[in-house]
């Protein structure tokens, strides 16, 4: 398969990725995604790995943390050939009404045949919030 060919699949299928997540749809997202595939966090290092982890992450994203996403706007998109990177300003609900914009670039890099996960580059307190109790099941990512 040519590299362009590669390219153009594997961006459509993180597209399709982006479109299971807004469905809300737990069996569409994992099904873009390999077996082996990972959340690696920064700047904090932490790597969640698993696929019943990453299964019950997005159960609890969707139950819950997707009630506190009060909206997004992606700022760019751009593909390469090893991955495809989102960059968004994420808008977060709290009690009591206040809201807080959060900037958040996503990486979603390609492997064989699906996606590998993601790479996410936010602030701490949008991992806590998004991540909700999966947090503490992260491991440290090794150096």
């Amino acid at each position: 398969m040519s590299t362009d060919s590669r390219r153009q699949r594997m961006a459509a299928l993180a597209a399709e990725h982006v479109r299971a997540e807004d469905a809300g749809d737990v069996d569409a997202t994992l099904a873009t995604f390999q077996d082996d595939a990972a959340f690696e966090l920064f700047p904090c290092g932490l790597r969640l790995s698993g696929h019943e982890r990453i299964r019950r992450y997005y159960q609890y994203f969707f139950s819950t943390s997707l009630k506190r996403c009060v909206g997004y706007t992606t700022r760019a998109t751009c593909e390469g050939d090893e991955g495809m990177v989102v960059e968004m300003t994420v808008t977060l609900g709290y009690p009591g009404g206040a809201t807080r914009d959060f900037r958040v670039l996503t990486i979603f890099p390609y492997g064989e045949t699906a996606l590998l996960g993601e790479r996410i580059y936010a602030d701490m307190e949008f991992f806590r919030v998004i991540f909700g109790p999966l947090l503490a099941e992260a491991e440290p990512m090794p150096a």
